[in-house]
């Protein structure tokens, strides 16, 4: 993303600014990073005392944004451990994306593991339950894999 928001009023501007504001009553900075090379906005979220970075991704039309995870593990061993870690974050009804953004031939994959928040509804309730299970489910995950 660029250093702001979508500049017109969209709902993904309202998505952008509930998620600040929400993970501002947690204690994390949202960090505008720069617009995806295939569009819409990235943002992380980042907290002191070496807290689980968040990262949200989202279209610029869209009124929902993936607030989610990203860990980085050995490529072999998040492909060897795929089906394990599927079954492992089921109870989480998490999304997860084996290789997000990672170097398609390098040795480690970004594991993401994500929720999807819609405009409707999204208030700091919903971010402070998201963001509990999302942490929740991502040390599921580092054990999973083993990192």
């Amino acid at each position: 993303m660029s250093e702001r928001p979508p500049s017109r009023p969209t709902a993904a501007r309202f998505v952008v600014a509930a998620l600040d504001h929400g993970a501002a009553l947690l204690g994390y900075a949202a960090v505008p990073e720069p617009a995806p090379s295939g569009g819409g906005w990235r943002r992380l979220y980042l907290k002191e005392g070496g807290a689980e970075p968040l990262a949200a991704v989202g279209a610029d039309d869209a009124a929902w944004a993936s607030l989610g995870v990203e860990l980085r593990a050995p490529r072999d061993r998040a492909v060897a451990r795929a089906s394990v870690l599927v079954r492992a974050l089921a109870p989480y009804e998490v999304a997860l994306d084996l290789d997000a953004g990672g170097e398609r031939l390098g040795p480690d994959a970004v594991v993401r593991v994500a929720l999807r928040l819609f405009a409707d509804g999204l208030n700091p309730a919903v971010v402070r339950e998201a963001v509990g299970n999302l942490l929740d489910a991502a040390s599921q995950a580092r054990r999973t894999l083993g990192t």
